[in-house]
């Protein structure tokens, strides 16, 4: 994974972390999506990150995000991630 990749990607989480936290969402989702995000930035630091298991938690932050009209730019900031990291978005899947 290159450094513009991993670049876009802590990004996305960025967005996503300030969407979270500033959102009426319960504090229970709010744990979990934060929760996620340290898990793709843990895999982010790693000599060898796995690309499958990042793509699931981006596409799993999104999926959690799309009902939420405030986290709609987060949720584009994370497709850009992913489609820049060539990983297969599935989070509009079933709208």
């Amino acid at each position: 994974m290159n450094g513009e990749t991993q670049a876009a990607i802590h990004q996305a989480l960025i967005s996503v972390q300030s969407a979270v936290t500033g959102m009426t969402f319960p504090v229970c989702d709010q744990e979990d999506l934060l929760e996620l995000i340290d898990k793709v930035e843990e895999q982010l630091h790693c000599s060898q990150p796995n690309a499958t298991l990042m793509c699931n938690f981006l596409n799993s932050i999104a999926r959690s995000l799309r009902a939420q009209p405030e986290a709609r730019d987060a949720c584009l900031t994370i497709e850009q991630a992913i489609e820049t990291a060539g990983m297969p978005s599935t989070w509009q899947s079933g709208i």
